[in-house]
């Protein structure tokens, strides 16, 4: 059975290094943040309307006139859910340094199941849905949105982590 691991890492921090792996595996979710684990992720599959297409329609033509932009399409955002556990003794202080990591600037993330990598920003207020104190795995369950700056996850395989 496979792990599927979730990395996350700043866009500055692997400036000159290239997106194979070399550098991401430092940057796995749960080593840099003990006791959060994966919950659910919505939006990686999305794709943003195309913004470089141009239609017109002209009286003396039955036909639709269409120009694409000939270096590729370009989408606006989407928005990428991420839902995550922190478990632990320290659930709250791992919380707390979560929000600050990817409150502070431009992240990718990627993971070994869906091989989509996002990069993306935090835009919206995080807020604990659940914190659970009692029972034998006190936790804190959290949302975050993201907006999804290229508007589409392109699949990126980094097979060797």
């Amino acid at each position: 059975m496979n792990i599927v691991r979730h990395y996350i890492w700043h866009d500055e921090s692997l400036v000159g290094k290239p997106i194979d792996g070399s550098g991401v595996k430092d940057a796995d979710l749960g080593k840099m943040f003990p006791g959060l684990k994966y919950a659910k992720c919505k939006g990686l599959n999305d794709k943003g309307k195309q913004k470089n297409v141009h239609i017109e329609k002209y009286a003396d033509s039955d036909e639709l006139r269409v120009w694409k932009d000939p270096d590729g399409i370009l989408r606006e955002a989407t928005n990428i859910t991420l839902e995550l556990y922190f478990t632990g003794v320290n659930r709250h202080i791992v919380y707390e340094r979560f929000v600050g990591y990817i409150s502070n600037g431009k992240i990718h993330y990627w993971d070994t199941e869906r091989k989509r990598e996002a990069f993306m920003i935090f835009i919206d207020e995080s807020e604990p849905k659940e914190d659970v104190y009692k029972g034998s795995i006190p936790y804190i369950l959290a949302e975050f949105k993201f907006q999804n700056l290229w508007g589409e996850c392109p699949i990126k395989d980094i097979s060797e982590l």
